[in-house]
């Protein structure tokens, strides 16, 4: 037969109790130092219908054109490509916050509806690549070319 403390009840307050107290002073502790983004990134992208066209607009500031791939399909639009580190030797670095991600990046979304792949067209400036894609025909996939504004 088990016997048990005739306190035990109270043990299990204080237990409870000191377990209260850790919590409330590990969430009114601050914050880390440093703050890391997440590991992999993915460009903003916002897409808009007007009568004859779908537009896509995706965000790529720091990547160059010639790092850019778009590929388009009668029904899905797919953007790859990779934003590199800019390369500094021999500086000490200390990073207080880390956000601006670099490496390859792949974003591929449903388009609202089928367009003509061989009239697309893409523009790039400021870091925004604007790709406006004709509506409706029949075409297969379709790479399509960078021209700077």
């Amino acid at each position: 037969m088990v016997q048990l403390r005739s306190d035990w009840r109270t043990q299990i307050d204080i237990m409870q109790q000191e377990m209260q107290r850790l919590l409330n002073h590990l969430a009114g502790s601050k914050p880390p130092q440093v703050r890391f983004s997440p590991a992999g990134w993915e460009p903003a992208i916002d897409v808009y219908e007007t009568d004859d066209e779908i537009v896509v607009i995706v965000e790529l500031a720091g990547v160059k054109e010639s790092d850019i791939e778009i590929l388009v399909d009668r029904d899905r639009f797919t953007i790859r490509g990779e934003r590199r580190k800019a390369v500094v030797t021999s500086v000490r670095r200390m990073y207080y916050q880390m956000e601006i991600m670099s490496g390859p990046f792949a974003r591929s979304i449903a388009l609202p509806v089928a367009v003509d792949t061989t009239e697309s067209k893409a523009y790039y400036a400021d870091g925004l690549v604007e790709v406006v894609l004709p509506k409706a025909g029949k075409g297969t996939t379709h790479k399509v070319d960078i021209k700077t504004a």
